[in-house]
């Protein structure tokens, strides 16, 4: 088993072509051994479940990957929070065909609802995602990531869903080397941290559900409190763009007003200052409103600089 730790970022399509030259130019200008542009994946994913859900309500993903012909049989777990960022145990193995091998489970800690395997003979495919993939093998601040921009769809019966997204996986070193360069790179392309993953957008497909995280139990406690609302402002961002919905800007700032309030005066201070950005471009068109959202920097700087600022406390 792996633990995969990464930090996603959302970006618009037509921002796509400024942070791949970003990308080849740090690789281009640097002389650091281990990085590079690796070569341009097609992949396809096809995500396993039963009609009820079992595996999702248990917190577990289980997909068939197609890299250039070559399949792999993964398991993912959903992991714990990390202040907008993803962890979580992965398992994986090859296979010689695009057939599920519910064998190799047993190398899996399952949860105590699926260790019968009564569900294995009730999966059905439930959505998948096919997708072009680009990967920059990255060091920066003495961490070695992988960065790979894919852009692509979520398919189901129930409907589709666009793929564009930046993430940033960590291989050696320390997180904080993550936060770094996202907010490097956040200076020259307009993105925003997100927590949904492909496999969340392919169920929300069929139930038409947001997902928002769970409110702390304490709450006293400013650090856990700060990051519920962070996540909670993450998801309405995300939300708006795949309902095309305006009117989820004012649940959006909210979620700001109520982060502001557990964080010290100089993250504040940032979030008083993209509010009133928020505020004028409210002013403008509506039907250009997203679009001008999506441009941005303003955003996803200060959700990397308050992610940032949570990680290093709760870690």
């Amino acid at each position: 088993m792996a633990t995969e730790l990464e930090l996603k970022l959302m970006v618009q399509s037509e921002y796509l072509k400024s942070a791949s030259d970003f990308l080849d130019g740090i690789c281009r200008l640097s002389d650091t051994d281990g990085q590079s542009r690796q070569p341009t994946l097609t992949l396809m994913n096809a995500y396993f479940d039963t009609e009820e859900a079992s595996l999702m309500q248990a917190g577990m993903a289980l997909r068939i990957r197609a890299v250039n012909d070559q399949f792999i049989q993964t398991v993912k777990t959903r992991g714990s929070s990390r202040v907008g960022m993803h962890a979580r145990g992965e398992w994986e193995w090859f296979l010689p065909n695009d057939q599920l091998d519910l064998s190799l489970l047993k190398e899996v800690p399952l949860p105590e609802s699926l260790q019968n395997m009564s569900w294995g003979s009730k999966l059905i495919e439930v959505y998948r995602t096919d997708f072009e993939r680009q990967v920059w093998n990255i060091v920066a601040s003495e961490t070695k990531m992988e960065v790979v921009c894919d852009q692509g769809l979520v398919t189901s019966p129930y409907g589709e869903d666009s793929i564009c997204e930046l993430e940033l996986e960590l291989k050696d070193g320390s997180e904080v080397g993550l936060y770094d360069f996202a907010l490097q790179l956040a200076e020259h392309v307009p993105v925003q941290v997100s927590i949904v993953s492909k496999a969340q957008k392919g169920v929300r497909l069929k139930y038409g559900q947001i997902e928002f995280p769970k409110k702390p139990l304490n709450t006293t406690n400013e650090i856990e409190l700060a990051a519920y609302w962070f996540e909670v402002w993450l998801v309405y961002w995300e939300a708006m763009y795949f309902m095309k919905d305006e009117a989820l800007m004012q649940p959006l700032r909210h979620s700001m007003s109520q982060l502001k309030v557990c964080l010290p005066r100089e993250m504040a201070h940032i979030l008083d200052s993209l509010d009133n950005e928020l505020e004028q471009r409210l002013l403008e068109e509506e039907s250009l409103l997203l679009g001008s959202l999506a441009g941005m920097k303003s955003v996803g700087l200060a959700m990397l600089r308050v992610g940032q600022w949570l990680n290093r406390q709760a870690f």
